[in-house]
């Protein structure tokens, strides 16, 4: 079996010393999946993934890339180790055109290489290459996500990281993020997850895990997680074996 692409171990992280968010999760991300991570709100979710791209204060437990420690690394240097984080919020520079979004991005490669990555860019989401000189201000929410997701990509990283890319869209756009996800992963790129949709996110997914309290507290194949019952107690509240009328 080749070398998992990310394996998380026992992390433990937070904002303020000595009140951790994430509490001893686990994952593994193998290369070429999808792998979404679910769970009820407050569950430490994108403080969770947020801890794996550097941005919160890891206290304990380790995240390996390609089998190398990078769990001191700061969140300026990710990208430059191979992973790409898109944020919920402010992932894009909404006052510079599309194609400046880009080549701001591609800063770190040559400028040969730079352009034609862009060009790869476009070839990959044609709504961007209509929009090039245009405002990313004046982007649909979709399209946004798509040059969020450009943006992260351009760098060809070994490992892409979305927190919530479905949050405030349209169902509309939510398929269509969504569907753009499954095309980036025909192209040989692994990608992890946290969304709150979830019927969406598993429809994609290959294999999901739900955190509870900052720990992982299942996991399994994504699309068979839709109506595992051990899912539904643990990220909806509900026990399997509640009836209808019966007490709540």
């Amino acid at each position: 079996m080749s070398q998992p692409v990310l394996q998380v171990r026992d992390l433990v992280a937070g904002y303020e010393p000595g009140v951790p968010i994430v509490r001893g999760a686990s994952i593994t991300v193998n290369k070429g999946e999808i792998v979404i991570v679910l769970g009820p709100n407050g569950a430490g979710k994108s403080s969770f993934i947020k801890a794996v791209a550097g941005l919160v204060p890891v206290s304990s437990g380790q995240v390996l890339l390609d089998g190398v420690d990078i769990t001191a690394v700061p969140a300026h240097q990710m990208v430059r180790r191979g992973l790409a984080f898109v944020p919920q919020t402010e992932n894009i520079f909404p006052l510079m055109s599309v194609e400046d979004n880009l080549r701001v991005a591609g800063g770190i490669l040559k400028p040969k290489e730079s352009a034609e990555r862009i060009e790869r860019m476009y070839e990959l989401f044609p709504d961007l290459k209509s929009f090039r000189r245009n405002g990313a201000g004046n982007l649909s929410g979709g399209q946004r996500q798509m040059l969020a997701v450009a943006r992260a990509l351009i760098v060809d990283p070994k490992l892409l990281v979305l927190d919530e890319p479905s949050a405030g869209l349209s169902p509309k756009f939510v398929s269509m993020v969504f569907g753009m996800l499954t095309d980036i992963r025909k192209t040989g790129v692994t990608i992890l997850l946290v969304e709150q949709n979830a019927k969406a996110a598993l429809s994609i997914g290959d294999r999901a895990y739900v955190l509870v309290e900052g720990k992982d507290a299942h996991e399994g194949v994504a699309s068979e997680l839709w109506n595992d019952p051990v899912v539904a107690e643990l990220y909806l509240g509900q026990r399997a074996h509640q009836k209808a009328g019966g007490a709540t």
